[in-house]
């Protein structure tokens, strides 16, 4: 049986910024292309605006 709090790899993140100045923190292998994301793309993303900072009043 394995364990599922360990993952099998390390999964690498890229920041990212849309057109119109979003930034959103995507797993690299979910995007073809950082510099020409599809929205399709963008719904494995995090968006950075929507996420709560509990240390920055949010």
């Amino acid at each position: 049986m394995s364990d599922v709090s360990q993952p099998s790899k390390r999964q690498q993140f890229v920041w990212v910024k849309d057109k119109a100045g979003n930034e959103f923190v995507c797993p690299v292998d979910v995007l073809k292309d950082p510099k020409a994301m599809k929205p399709e793309e963008l719904e494995n993303c995090v968006d950075d605006a929507k996420t709560v900072q509990p240390f920055a009043g949010g």
